[in-house]
């Protein structure tokens, strides 16, 4: 972040800000969002379709958020690892993380297509398609063609982050947006002067799908930061495994999504089949249909909201690094101030205007049942869009001022518990015309432990020291004026409990250089404008494993970015750091870091787990079996964090120039190793530092 735009983010009215950083944002979601409901816009406006039409099309989405879902599992993972390793210099391994994912894309793409055709109706009777014979009849024909275009969906989707990674960000957004005027051009010519019905909007989407798979594929000829060779291709199962767990999050934020569809349709098959209206064939798939339509509407309203608390993350992150709390505090009012206007204004348009609205898909053509239960649905799930909206942007806002366990409580609590439970639970009480209600059932219930944390939060703001920051023991150490006895970096690695930071610091002590642990956070909080808190919850922990608000609502094209900045901020305080000369550096992978310098001794710090159980429990006063359970907590995050960017494992002994037992040899032994072994590599080889 350069210093022009730090202090463009502290001292612009933040009005201009919100204005300059979520506009994008907005517009990207509302280019996805619109893109799913242009098929059913007009399949609800061919007569010959209508309502069946429109519910083959509800039946067959999830299926295509899905496909959607893995793609951008690959993509993000591939972006991150991609902004990873370009950040630690990688770029061989930036190339094969590209290249593995669109080898990984194109294998998973054909093997869904094959699924999809293999059990076609299975699949759409497991989402109500069977609901009547037209239904089923249209929903089998959209199902098939829309099949056939899934590898060019995919692979799309897949390249547009990757693209993103590499410089371009307004070229991935032109390959979404050319692709949906492709869609909506040709959807009126193949379904109303072509008359192909369901074929016809499935092959103006495939066309769409196809023109964006076709520039993406070209943009890989031209990679300017990660320039491709065939041998970027060559499969490897352990790189791939990483990009999948990196765009793990990106996966259950889109299959949240399927989750709640299912619930809602198959509700809304089977306590229709029990009304005496919808009970009918000619009628039973109008609340299927209805229910797809308003989750439509739905869609584009939370994907503004999405966008607004999306577009202030950059604001909020480095506003609250600076601390400056007035200036997050004045966001996050303006901020919550616009998303409950944005839900107020359009649950004040969707409860007037419902029958006009329809008029949209169709309703025109259709029974008077059909617009009845329209303005019904759409009533009653769209009346308190304000609490929707709020509760969106909270979840997002929240993880940028690094409350990453309130936003994935709140978001897993509203989507999945409250989402789906209130789905399966109202109409179960009080029959079909209860099902709409599931949504503003769950953003009530949500809501209220929003406020709550919201309004500790503006406490906290408002008056620092009654947050809950700790102050930890650093162990960092700061050298008198007399010369370095070493000209080495040292880094320490340690596992949990071991003493490694003791160890670091009287090293440092005795060598008169200064000791880094937690003030890296510092250093790195103030490089990147991330808040220290949010960087200590992620600190030497797997990436992605923060970023659970993810797991579910819209991906909103953030997915791991704060983790991603975060990480390589760390790399740069740390290559700076060692760049100032002799020092010591506790864990954070230091030593994969620094690979490449010539003075530095890796060193890895360990003991028995009963030992280092005995000294966590003395230290932090808890009783042994708390302590063994926290050692293993902490080992296996640093072990994920360490390995997930490394082609080294931690705490192998292969890993380090040495390994010392503080069991065996206490602190003082350990660091008297380090020091003959300093003094000794002089002696032997001319290279290294001196004591002396």
């Amino acid at each position: 972040m350069s210093a022009e735009t730090t202090n463009y983010l502290e001292t612009e009215s933040l009005g201009r800000l919100m204005r300059k950083y979520a506009f994008p944002c907005v517009i990207s979601m509302l280019v996805a969002a619109l893109y799913n409901i242009v098929d059913q816009i007009f399949i609800a406006n061919a007569s010959y379709l209508g309502s069946y039409g429109n519910a083959a099309n509800t039946v067959v989405f999830p299926m295509t958020v899905v496909a959607i879902a893995i793609a951008v599992m690959i993509g993000d993972g591939c972006c991150t690892f991609v902004s990873i390793s370009l950040g630690s210099k990688k770029s061989d391994d930036a190339a094969s993380g590209v290249g593995n994912a669109v080898v990984s894309v194109l294998a998973v793409s054909l093997a869904l297509t094959a699924v999809y055709l293999l059990f076609q109706e299975p699949i759409l009777r497991m989402f109500g398609a069977d609901v009547n014979e037209e239904t089923f009849r249209l929903s089998k024909e959209y199902f098939f063609w829309i099949t056939l275009g899934i590898p060019f969906y995919m692979f799309g989707q897949a390249l547009n982050p990757i693209i993103r990674s590499d410089g371009s960000p307004r070229f991935a957004m032109s390959t979404l947006l050319l692709g949906a005027a492709f869609n909506i051009i040709f959807d009126p010519v193949c379904i109303y002067v072509l008359k192909w019905g369901m074929m016809g909007a499935a092959i103006a989407t495939i066309g769409g799908q196809i023109l964006s798979a076709v520039m993406a594929a070209l943009y890989l000829f031209r990679m300017k930061a990660t320039p491709l060779n065939k041998s970027c291709f060559r499969f490897q199962p352990g790189l791939v495994r990483q990009i999948l767990t990196l765009g793990f999050a990106s996966f259950l934020s889109q299959f949240s999504i399927v989750l709640s569809m299912a619930a809602t349709i198959n509700m809304a098959v089977k306590y229709g089949a029990m009304d005496s209206v919808f009970g009918q064939t000619e009628y039973a798939q109008i609340p299927t249909a209805i229910a797809g339509i308003v989750s439509k509407f739905f869609q584009i309203i939370i994907s503004i909201s999405a966008g607004l608390a999306a577009g202030c993350i950059p604001i909020a992150g480095y506003n609250i690094g600076a601390k400056r709390n007035d200036r997050v505090l004045g966001l996050m009012k303006r901020l919550m101030a616009c998303e409950a206007l944005l839900g107020l204004v359009s649950s004040v348009i969707f409860l007037l205007f419902p029958s006009q609205l329809m008029l949209i898909f169709g309703s025109e053509n259709e029974s008077i049942y059909y617009t009845q239960f329209a303005v019904w649905f759409i009533r009653g799930q769209l009346c308190l869009l304000p609490l929707a909206c709020l509760n969106k942007g909270s979840f997002i806002f929240l993880q940028s001022l690094g409350k990453a366990k309130e936003s994935s409580v709140l978001s897993v609590a509203r989507e999945f518990v409250f989402g789906v439970g209130f789905a399966l639970l109202l109409p179960m009480i009080w029959g079909l015309y209860a099902l709409p209600f599931f949504m503003p059932a769950a953003d009530t219930v949500t809501f209220i432990a929003v406020a709550v944390v919201l309004l500790r939060i503006k406490k906290e703001l408002e008056n620092p020291a009654t947050g809950n920051d700790k102050v930890c023991e650093t162990g960092e150490f700061i050298p008198s004026a007399e010369p370095a006895r070493t000209n080495y970096i040292i880094t320490i690695g340690r596992s949990y409990g071991s003493g490694g930071r003791s160890v670091g610091k009287l090293l440092a002590e005795k060598l008169n250089i200064p000791c880094y642990d937690a003030a890296l956070l510092e250093e790195t909080a103030k490089r990147s404008g991330l808040n220290r808190k949010y960087l200590a919850s992620m600190d030497e922990k797997s990436l992605g494993t923060n970023g659970l608000y993810q797991y579910v609502g819209f991906n909103f094209g953030h997915d791991s970015a704060l983790e991603n900045l975060a990480n390589q901020a760390q790399q740069e305080v740390i290559k700076m750091t060692a760049g100032q000369g002799p020092c010591i550096i506790i864990g954070r992978r230091a030593d994969r870091v620094l690979h490449d310098t010539e003075k530095i001794l890796t060193v890895f710090i360990t003991a028995s787990v009963e030992s280092r159980a005995r000294r966590v429990s003395e230290r932090d006063g808890i009783s042994p079996a708390e302590s063994r359970q926290k050692i293993e907590k902490v080992d296996r995050e640093r072990a994920a964090y360490y390995n997930q960017y490394s082609d080294s494992a931690w705490g192998f002994a292969s890993t380090y120039d040495i390994c010392l037992d503080t069991d065996k040899l206490g602190i003082e032994g350990a660091v008297n190793i380090i020091l003959e072994v300093l003094g000794q590599t002089t002696t032997d080889t001319g290279k290294k530092g001196t004591l002396s």
